[in-house]
């Protein structure tokens, strides 16, 4: 009598099974491209609107900090003139900025593509608070639907020392 002996090495069945899954793993992965795509445009949109809000606070911060040492010539009135910052900010305001993104999005031709936003700024006087808000879409393909991010700051005292640091509150969209 002749005893079998179990030769090494793998069958057909577990060949074809093995490249099946493999092939299914990869369809997976095409299929979550698109998604991921989204999801990076979207924080990259929500990027560049804290970039708008920031660059909006640093621009009031600067002009209010500036006034003419002309208009006013005694010190002492100078900072009683300049205390408080609604001698030079409108208790609202708004505009439209763009945003040039350095890719191509929503199957444009060129490599930039300009992605506008709405920015709306509010003053306390009160407070001496700022509140910017950005308008932007967080899929540049679809306009239609907005996202904001909203930053306050209080704006600096007159006759502040310079690289004093100010607190500015960014909030979540997510969480509005």
């Amino acid at each position: 009598m002749t005893e079998r002996t179990s030769e090494g090495g793998y069958s057909l069945l577990e060949l074809v099974v093995c490249v099946g899954l493999l092939v299914a793993g990869g369809v997976f992965a095409l299929l979550l491209l698109p998604s991921l795509a989204r999801a990076s445009q979207a924080q990259m949109m929500r990027m560049a609107a804290t970039g708008v809000a920031r660059n909006a606070v640093e621009r009031t911060r600067a002009a209010v900090a500036y006034l003419p040492p002309g208009t006013v010539s005694d010190p002492a009135t100078r900072a009683a003139a300049a205390a408080g910052h609604a001698w030079a900010l409108q208790p609202a305001a708004a505009y439209v900025a763009a945003v040039r993104v350095r890719r191509a999005l929503c199957g444009s031709g060129g490599q930039t593509t300009d992605v506008p936003m709405r920015v709306a700024m509010a003053y306390d006087a009160a407070s001496d608070t700022l509140t910017v808000a950005v308008s932007y879409p967080p899929d540049p393909c679809n306009a239609a639907a907005q996202a904001t991010v909203s930053l306050a700051a209080q704006l600096a005292p007159s006759g502040y020392v310079p690289q004093t640091q100010l607190p500015t509150a960014i909030a979540d969209p997510a969480l509005q």
